[in-house]
């Protein structure tokens, strides 16, 4: 798990304000959905795709003059698909020198071929204790998303217009 990890970090400018002063969410969105792609890329030796944002927590808002940090990994693999961690964090202009947690994501992204066909992926192997915790959380999230899956077709949901 460990050769997949990859980081990205970025300042937070005055330009980067929304309305209420603080960084745009959109602005970690696309930190994490970059740094996410550099780990895939990584793992599989070429390009990927991303497939769904999991899920997206902000802990904490960014303010300009923080740098902003996303760390990724690899946590789980398919035959084709990779599910990646992200841990973000700020580093305060002002305050203390820690970096401050303020995000977490988790992401699918599938392994493609130069045509855009999926291809497949090496599988992961956890070394830590903390590696082991994050494959198993992987599991629980994929079984997850299948029982959705099956509640929502019984649900028969119109199509969007």
């Amino acid at each position: 798990m460990g050769s997949s990890r990859c980081e990205l970090s970025r300042v937070i400018w005055r330009s980067n304000e929304n309305m209420f002063g603080s960084g745009k969410g959109t602005l970690v969105l696309e930190l994490v959905d970059d740094v996410a792609w550099a780990s895939a890329a990584r793992h599989s030796d070429g390009h990927a795709v991303t497939v769904s944002v999991e899920d997206m927590t902000f802990f904490a808002p960014v303010w300009a003059g923080d740098i902003v940090t996303a760390y990724a990994q690899v946590e789980g693999t398919g035959r084709t698909s990779m599910e990646i961690g992200v841990h973000v964090s700020a580093r305060r202009c002002h305050g203390p020198s820690e970096p401050e947690p303020v995000a977490e994501a988790h992401l699918v992204f599938v392994a493609v071929d130069d045509d855009g066909a999926p291809r497949p992926v090496r599988p992961v192997h956890p070394e830590t204790d903390a590696e082991y915790a994050r494959h198993r959380a992987v599991a629980i999230r994929r079984a997850h998303r299948r029982a959705l899956a099956s509640a929502l077709a019984e649900v028969a949901l119109p199509t969007p217009r």
